[in-house]
């Protein structure tokens, strides 16, 4: 008997080991597929996404921070009311939703952008049941503790990330691939996480992907937004081939002549020398990433930075802006503020809280700096634009739930928590709070008035 017994226990640990090393490498060595060729106008790329029936005089972009569920219904509430706002403009009467011409998402924002991006206007038919009104994480850590995953978890090569981007891919985007999105014709998608190495943003799109040698069309949705949202800790970094210099491409002009450069703490420099980091795929073999709220909770920085680093030159328009007269950025940001419960206590708070709160700390003031920098450069770009023979103007319209009036409701969305998991009233709260924001907000009617040509 105990020589059967350990011939069976080999047998068993034999077809343990068998899965485990399967499982491991269809999940590390399938992850992004090598491109040949690097062609500036194929694939997934926001900068040359055809506009389709959207205007060309009206530049539109929503930027949806991160917050778990909570960002995502109150994203979803910007939406919902962009779709019941409707001008005449352009010779037609059009739905504001119709005319946004880019999202970027990072976190809880990512599935709100990527599900839009992929459903269009059905998504305020299917997101609330499909995501919104979910338990996510109670499903997440049913799977984790299925049975049948027990072996996957023991390879060093699948974590809970690649559980969290099945279940996602399974139940929320139903196996969609950026090729899914270049297909359709909504708005470009840009989903953000953080390089780990580098701790600058990573994008979702084929200008990043190209510094990879890496085709974006084939990769999964699920897998990005599972990027985007991968809190260190909670979730593992998720894995990158880097098959740079297997392809044909080559840099920017601007980022082989800022990384050869001196050095200096610029924003330009820094950038250049990230990117240019890629290009070297036997140091940079694999690329983690992890969570974007780490880099950028907002969803409007990235290593390319168009509106930051690039601000206008003096002189005549460019001809690239074409008929273009208004430029309108919508930043939609749940960061919450804590009400910080060991303020009240004479006990020093437990390890846990001090890095919560630090660490929602340095992400408010980050998003504090974001703002106020990108107000400067939009400044600058309507002194700019205002001389111009055909003048474009450009409008920041910074939509916060904790600029709600009502000191109760306000109280109340910020209390709801980071995580994947809300009751339904939070979720009826955050979405009509995304809607109120809208409504309330003097900067989003004086874009509104701009884009209908009211005060022309």
């Amino acid at each position: 008997m105990p020589g059967y017994a350990q011939s069976l226990l080999a047998r068993i640990s034999v077809c343990l080991l068998t899965v485990v090393v399967t499982a491991g490498c269809n999940a590390y060595f399938t992850i992004n597929d090598p491109t040949p060729l690097a062609e500036p106008t194929a694939g997934y790329r926001p900068g040359t996404r055809p506009s389709g029936e959207r205007s060309e005089e009206v530049l539109l972009t929503l930027a949806f921070s991160g917050g778990g569920t909570r960002a995502a219904a109150f994203a979803y509430g910007v939406l919902a009311e962009l779709e019941d706002t409707r001008l005449i403009f352009d010779g037609r009467q059009r739905s504001l939703v119709d005319e946004v011409d880019v999202i970027s998402g990072v976190s809880g924002g990512s599935f709100t952008a990527a599900y839009f991006g992929l459903h269009g206007r059905d998504t305020f038919n299917t997101f609330e049941k499909q995501f919104l009104r979910r338990d996510v994480q109670g499903e997440l850590g049913m799977r984790l503790l299925a049975p049948w995953n027990w072996p996957r978890l023991f390879s060093p090569f699948y974590t809970r990330s690649d559980i969290a981007a099945e279940f996602y891919d399974e139940h929320i985007f139903d196996g969609a691939v950026f090729g899914d999105l270049a297909a359709g014709d909504g708005p470009a998608i840009q989903i953000f996480a953080t390089d780990m190495a580098t701790g600058s943003p990573f994008a979702f799109n084929q200008d990043q992907f190209d510094f990879l040698c890496s085709d974006l069309l084939t990769y999964p949705i699920a897998r990005a937004v599972t990027a985007s949202s991968a809190v260190p800790g909670v979730f593992a970094p998720l894995t990158l081939r880097n098959f740079s210099g297997s392809c044909d491409f080559n840099p920017p002009a601007w980022v082989i002549e800022e990384a050869a450069g001196e050095y200096s703490f610029d924003r330009m420099y820094v950038n250049a020398r990230n990117l240019e980091s890629y290009l070297d795929s036997e140091r940079r073999k694999y690329i983690r990433v992890v969570d974007g709220g780490i880099s950028d909770n907002l969803a409007v920085r990235g290593p390319f930075e168009a509106w930051t680093l690039r601000p206008p030159r003096l002189g005549e328009r460019p001809v690239s802006m074409g008929t273009l007269r208004t430029v309108v950025i919508v930043v939609v940001n749940a960061a919450t503020t804590p009400e910080a419960a060991w303020e009240k206590v004479d006990s020093p708070p437990a390890l846990s809280m001090v890095l919560r709160d630090s660490t929602s700390a340095q992400i408010r003031r980050y998003n504090l700096e974001t703002l106020e920098q990108l107000r400067a450069v939009l400044t600058t770009w309507n002194a700019v634009a205002q001389d111009w023979a055909d003048p474009v103007k450009f409008h920041l319209v910074e939509i916060d739930f904790m600029k709600i009036r009502d000191p109760a409701e306000r109280h109340y969305l910020n209390e709801q928590p980071t995580s994947f998991r809300l009751d339904s009233k939070g979720v009826d709260t955050l979405i009509e709070a995304g809607r109120q924001a809208v409504r309330g907000s003097a900067a989003f009617e004086r874009a509104v008035t701009d884009i209908s040509g009211e005060d022309r």
